[in-house]
């Protein structure tokens, strides 16, 4: 019902402001007529009516302001809430399509069936689509664009597990802004992706949401915001995927989700590609 009271109390001070504009348009005349004694009177009424006037539209034009104020709030939750349960609805199943992928991975492999070339061809083509179509994706669906440019601020990359007894990552592609990311990522930095992201199946968020500090130096000390998953399925490990952004308020909550999601297709695609 607050909708309600807020349409009286407009049309409450669009009736008042029409009585008040009659009211100085009274006074003007009385003040200008030569045959009236008190024109003084009535001239500063006039001035009274018309100040009054004035605080009443800028009332108005602030109550029209934060009614658009709160209608932007609305839609911005609504998209926010529309975005987390569609992510929350993919996540789980990109999860259980990397399970069942691996799992018939696995079995296709130990039964010592050759791979037909046609279809190794076809798993290279999809797995390079189904890679760049979700790093490009992420870049574009996380930080907002450039407001000038239109172009994506943020940047996606997907690291290979490539030693993990080394503890070391190899940048395999990444789409968004530049500068481009470090080609390897070893060392503690790659300790902390190993055991804590990957091996742990645990998103990392870096950012003011989390209050966490990035462990790893994507090669500019321009983005605060830091985003990691896992790409693993079943009991396969594969890799990690990294998004980042300039400001730690770019990537929220509401971003590992959709992450998480985007990287169980890339395990499913890579469990049944590998």
């Amino acid at each position: 019902m607050q909708w309600l009271g807020r349409y009286w109390t407009k049309v409450l001070l669009l009736i008042l402001s029409s009585a008040l504009g009659a009211g100085v348009f009274a006074a003007s005349v009385l003040a200008g007529d030569d045959e009236f004694k008190d024109k003084e009177l009535w001239f500063r009424v006039g001035v009274i009516l018309a100040f009054v006037v004035v605080l009443i539209t800028a009332a108005d034009t602030a109550l029209n302001e934060r009614e658009r104020e709160r209608a932007r709030q609305q839609v911005a939750r609504a998209s926010r809430t529309l975005g987390v349960t569609y992510n929350n609805t993919l996540q789980p199943l990109s999860a259980a399509l990397g399970e069942l992928a691996q799992q018939y991975s696995s079995a296709f492999s130990n039964s010592g069936a050759p791979t037909p070339p046609a279809l190794a061809t076809a798993q290279i083509a999809q797995w390079t689509m189904v890679r760049t179509t979700v790093l490009t994706g992420t870049a574009v669906l996380t930080a907002d664009p450039d407001p000038t440019s239109g172009l994506p601020r943020a940047r996606c990359s997907y690291y290979r597990l490539h030693d993990a007894a080394k503890h070391e990552f190899k940048l395999e592609d990444w789409a968004g802004a530049p500068p481009g990311p470090r080609a390897d990522i070893n060392g503690s930095a790659g300790s902390h992706l190993l055991h804590d992201v990957l091996e742990n199946r645990t998103p990392f968020h870096v950012g003011r949401a989390s209050g966490l500090v990035s462990q790893i130096d994507q090669f500019s000390s321009k983005y605060k915001s830091v985003i990691a998953v896992p790409v693993s399925a079943g009991t396969a490990e594969f890799g990690v995927l990294i998004v980042d952004a300039p400001l730690d308020t770019d990537l929220t909550v509401e971003h590992v989700v959709l992450m998480q999601s985007v990287a169980g297709l890339l395990a499913a695609t890579l469990a049944l590609t590998k």
